[in-house]
């Protein structure tokens, strides 16, 4: 399925010919929980460019579609939280694409999928659709998964309720799972001295070093090399 959203990207495909080189899925095919084989092997054939609206979709959309589904079912929580995002970059203002890709997040969630909790949980969040379900998700995402970018968002919640205590613990553990939004905003904290932490210029520095160099975070190395 990721390969197939990869062609996607870049190519075009005639009529005679096969979405995916099986011949380089031999080694692993037989291992799948789902029949890869028959699906691939009907690619070329059965899946053809579909329509959304006036644009036609990729059958490699199509196929990875087919594939994530076929995968979610079988058990896969990556897969349904594959097809969430497939969905959801595709829905634009169509409500009933929106509701397809939040049923495929949900099913993530039920299977566990940390990322698919933090995506539904902000998501509940950002449009006040469910707060307390949004909160309970990006709870569980933190301290169940130590999800960073969840740590990062109930942090900057713990500040706008002028909790610093929270923030900061929060923080801290959002940026020691390597979150880079959170390594930055550290070392800004210690840069300035603000919202519970000491003035610390070496831990700053280090922070900004983190998120620039291992994540290439655009401000951090701004902050870095300007510190």
């Amino acid at each position: 399925g990721n390969e197939a959203l990869e062609l996607a990207k870049k190519s075009s495909v005639s009529a005679d010919e096969s979405l995916i080189n099986t011949d380089r899925c031999t080694d692993w095919i037989d291992e799948s929980p789902i029949n890869l084989s028959q699906i691939l092997a009907q690619s070329s054939k059965t899946i053809d460019n579909e329509k959304d609206g006036d644009e036609s979709i990729s059958p490699y959309i199509s196929l990875a579609h087919l594939l994530y589904e076929e995968a979610g079912k079988a058990g896969s929580a990556e897969a349904w939280y594959n097809l969430g995002h497939l969905l959801w970059d595709r829905s634009g203002d169509d409500e009933e694409t929106i509701m397809k890709a939040m049923e495929a997040f949900n099913k993530a969630v039920d299977l566990g999928d940390s990322d698919a909790m933090y995506f539904v949980g902000a998501q509940y969040l950002s449009q006040q659709e469910d707060d307390e379900a949004g909160y309970q998700l990006l709870v569980r995402a933190a301290h169940e998964y130590n999800h960073g970018p969840a740590l990062h968002h109930l942090a900057l919640l713990s500040l706008q309720g002028e909790d610093k205590d929270e923030f900061c613990g929060l923080l801290t553990k959002a940026a020691e799972a390597g979150n880079p939004d959170s390594l930055f905003l550290q070392g800004y904290c210690f840069y300035h001295g603000e919202d519970g932490y000491e003035v610390d210029m070496k831990a700053a520095l280090d922070n900004f070093l983190a998120a620039a160099e291992n994540f290439e975070h655009v401000e951090a190395m701004v902050s870095a090399g300007g510190g």
